[in-house]
């Protein structure tokens, strides 16, 4: 794809990165001790684990000093050392145990950091230093060990806009004509005599505003006829911007299925997404990993027009075809006051 066919779709879109949780590595990554170089958002961080709690924390990635890869430096206790003069910075991006420390009263950029279920993750805001406004709920099935972590997979760049993601759920027109048709998992193999009937919804979260829900049950219809015994639900939480989306699965007679599907925006258009799955202990394994590989098969449907398209942020719309005008209000308040474009207020589309 040209650069200049990019950036005309860069120019469509709202603002590349809103506020939001990103995954930026995996937590097994970076052990106590550990710093490690990563990119999210446009912005350069060293990741670092502290030998004293096992904390993870991040800042930028440059010294405020002289500009050195502070990726390269070492940890001392619960602090990270430049390798160029030796300054020590702190998880709040504080300067400690320099000569030159109580004179320098700025902070050094940072991010508030976590461990969430395997995935290290960052509160990212076009706002400097602010603190994350909301938490990422615990998971209590995984907590209390009735679901077990069963796999993982990285399944690269997408050159594509993070808002895709909640546009696409909110778009129950494309569900028949893009996702009707049965895939052999982790392909794109099609089972022409199977067909996938979808009941899509979205809805608002009641307290949490940060969090929107997208519904789907599906049943099979195998030569012409629908199984009933095929129905499913899968529910789909999206904690914040897309940036990490829950999938909720239950099959009937077999168990419960979650996974993790992450958005962290590299730079605009740029997408790297990854998948984490846990599942009740009495799922066989190769029936998750034939669960997980259909959604990724479905999945990767969409990118093929994701990575071609523009943004229409006034498109011609049908009375049918779901809550897009309501979802861009939601979307709103992950961008800071004024630095919103093309992103439409109105609902004015039908819903």
């Amino acid at each position: 794809m040209s650069v200049n066919l990019t950036r005309y779709r860069e120019l469509t879109y709202p603002p590349p990165f809103p506020d939001g949780w990103y995954r930026v590595a995996a937590s097994g990554e970076i052990k106590p001790g550990e710093v490690k170089h990563v990119q999210c958002a446009g912005e350069q961080i060293a990741l670092f684990r502290s030998k004293t709690d096992g904390g993870i924390a991040a800042v930028d990635a440059f010294c405020p000093h002289q500009g050195a890869n502070l990726a390269h430096g070492r940890v001392k206790g619960d602090r990270l050392e430049c390798p160029f003069h030796g300054w020590q910075l702190d998880g709040n991006g504080r300067i400690r145990d320099h000569p030159c420390a109580k004179d320098q009263p700025a902070v050094h950029r940072h991010w508030n950091a976590i461990d969430y279920y395997g995935m290290a993750m960052i509160y990212w805001s076009a706002r400097r230093d602010v603190q994350a406004p909301y938490r990422l709920p615990p998971q209590p099935n995984i907590d209390n060990r009735q679901l077990v972590y069963r796999g993982q997979y990285d399944a690269g760049e997408v050159a594509t806009h993070i808002i895709e993601f909640a546009e696409n759920i909110v778009d129950f027109q494309h569900f028949s004509k893009l996702h009707g048709t049965m895939r052999i998992p982790w392909t794109n193999i099609k089972l022409p005599w199977i067909r996938i009937r979808h009941e899509p919804s979205w809805a608002l979260d009641d307290e949490l505003e940060h969090i929107s829900y997208f519904g789907d049950e599906t049943t099979f219809e195998i030569g012409g006829r629908i199984c009933e015994r095929t129905r499913s639900r899968a529910l789909v939480t999206l904690l914040g911007p897309g940036s990490i989306v829950k999938f909720d699965l239950e099959v009937p007679r077999i168990g419960e299925i979650t996974i993790f599907q992450t958005h962290t925006p590299v730079e605009a258009l740029k997408q790297r997404v990854t998948f984490r799955w846990f599942a009740a202990r009495r799922v066989p394994r190769i029936f998750v990993s034939s669960v997980v590989g259909s959604w990724v098969s479905q999945w990767r449907q969409d990118v093929e027009i994701w990575k071609r398209k523009i943004y229409r942020q006034r498109p011609l719309w049908t009375r049918d075809a779901g809550p897009r005008g309501k979802m861009h209000q939601w979307y709103r308040q992950f961008y800071p006051d004024g630095l919103v474009t093309n992103l439409s207020e109105n609902n004015d589309n039908g819903d």
